[in-house]
């Protein structure tokens, strides 16, 4: 990374970037896991490195032992006896000041999201607002929830999409609500969820109400989902892991959140401004490189606007600046990890004959985890790419020749937790919203600023 201030043009971005120094210079941390308010160490340890640069070794985490998750999910059942009998307005007490806190260090966690995943300072900063927001709902309803009881034990399983506002909101809400949790993060980027936990200590959380397990093999992902103690699951992210509880055979009585990325799929009719259009989708598409909760990776549109549309993409995304994150002229950084940007590679030498447009190439003094985004079309019908999202920076564009076969599309589409719509035909937008179902729609406007933690409602978390 280059020096104060070569990479910042302003000075939130000199003191961001000086909050990643402070977390880079400093001591690197020990982040043991967590039961029943005990620090537990194996003795196994493995490092845990930013995709921003693979030899930044930003913490060593303790990889836990056979037992460990099982311990957790004994210890938050235990907890909750207790916990599960406070009044809710005890229980919103021990997370009032989260708020206040990360608004007064919300450079600090930003940055800290950004050394953990490769975000650049806007996404990070958009994790923490949406922290804050969904915390200061969960919080207001709390008072209005009335006499609904508490379900037990959740897991919390989550990815590197959301690092932080997603599990921490969802955990909120559910300890709010009166239950206790096991929170599982990505092992690519557990540090978010570690600077939450340490956060509740300061405030005398009780033991066993949040419990922490980090682990490199992941073991233990199924061992916590298939756990018969476990009455509720939220699942958010994106890849094998997560997309694997799907399957699981759980018991009928628990609760299960999908929050898996799915496809946010954005439907192009006769916009009354193409080239906000074309802006809007590319930052749909492609900040944090296609990784986000509501990345879109598929558009669907007619015949008539292929062209323009084609011609407008090609021409902007040329100019997407791929680079270290922490450089604020950078539109994104880096995919989370090698296996990722090695998968990216080999599927954009597979679709060379499908590309329709490309990012600049990256530069060469980057790590290889650094790709440049692709936009296809024409993929042969059963190409899975247009029916599931990859994870990868790829953008599908599929070209129909009606507004009749826009809803086909999206009905065989796996949409996941958004679709939207570029449209001036009220018609048009009035279908959409009828007949496309999903958790949220955006219209005329980027995902981006779809709110995060969807899930975190306290009606969710209780019976």
């Amino acid at each position: 990374m280059a020096d104060v201030p070569d990479f910042q043009t302003t000075e939130d971005g000199r003191q961001y970037e000086n909050e990643i120094m402070i977390i880079l210079t400093g001591e690197k941390k020990d982040y043991p896991n967590y039961f029943g308010g005990l620090k537990i160490a194996s003795g196994h340890e493995f490092n845990i490195y930013s995709p921003i640069d693979p030899t930044i070794q930003y913490g060593i985490f303790q990889e836990p032992e056979s037992g460990t998750m099982a311990e957790a999910v004994g210890a938050a059942l235990k907890a909750f006896d207790s916990w599960g009998l406070k009044s809710m307005e005890e229980r919103a007490d021990y997370f009032k000041a989260v708020p206040g806190v990360l608004k007064a260090r919300r450079l600090h966690y930003a940055a800290a999201i950004t050394v953990a995943s490769g975000m650049v300072r806007e996404d990070a900063l958009d994790e923490v607002d949406a922290a804050i927001d969904a915390i200061e709902r969960i919080l207001a309803d709390a008072k209005t929830i009335g006499r609904k009881r508490p379900i037990g034990v959740w897991a919390i399983i989550s990815a590197h999409n959301s690092p932080f506002a997603s599990p921490i909101a969802s955990a909120i809400a559910a300890m709010v609500a009166g239950n206790t949790v096991v929170m599982n993060p990505s092992k690519y980027c557990p540090m978010p969820a570690h600077l939450f936990y340490s956060l509740m200590e300061k405030y005398n959380l009780p033991d066993g109400v949040l419990n922490l397990v980090v682990d490199r093999k992941e073991y233990s992902t199924e061992e916590l989902a298939n756990d018969m103690r476990v009455m509720g699951l939220v699942a958010t992210g994106s890849g094998e892991r997560l997309e694997d509880l799907m399957f699981l055979q759980v018991d009928d009585e628990m609760k299960f959140i999908n929050e898996i990325k799915g496809m946010n799929p954005a439907v192009v009719y006769r916009p009354s401004d193409m080239k906000s259009t074309v802006k809007n989708i590319i930052d749909s598409a492609f900040s944090y490189t296609g990784q986000r909760l509501y990345s879109c990776s598929k558009v669907i549109i007619t015949c008539e606007d292929q062209a323009k549309f084609t011609e407008l993409l090609s021409e902007y995304m040329k100019d997407l600046k791929i680079d270290d994150p922490v450089n604020d002229t950078a539109f994104t950084g880096p995919v989370i990890n090698m296996e990722i940007a090695k998968e990216f590679r080999e599927k954009s030498l597979e679709l060379m004959p499908y590309t329709i447009a490309k990012a600049a190439p990256v530069s060469k003094e980057l790590p290889e985890n650094y790709v440049s985004p692709i936009a296809v079309s024409g993929l042969d019908f059963d190409d899975d790419l247009n029916f599931m999202d990859s994870g990868m920076p790829i953008l599908n564009v599929c070209v129909v020749d009606s507004a009749d076969k826009i809803f086909e599309e999206l009905e065989n589409t796996e949409c996941g937790l958004s679709a939207g719509i570029f449209s001036k035909d009220p018609k048009m937008i009035e279908r959409f919203k009828n007949e496309v179902d999903v958790p949220s729609k955006y219209i005329n406007e980027s995902s981006r600023t779809l709110p995060h933690a969807m899930v975190a409602v306290l009606e969710n978390f209780v019976r």
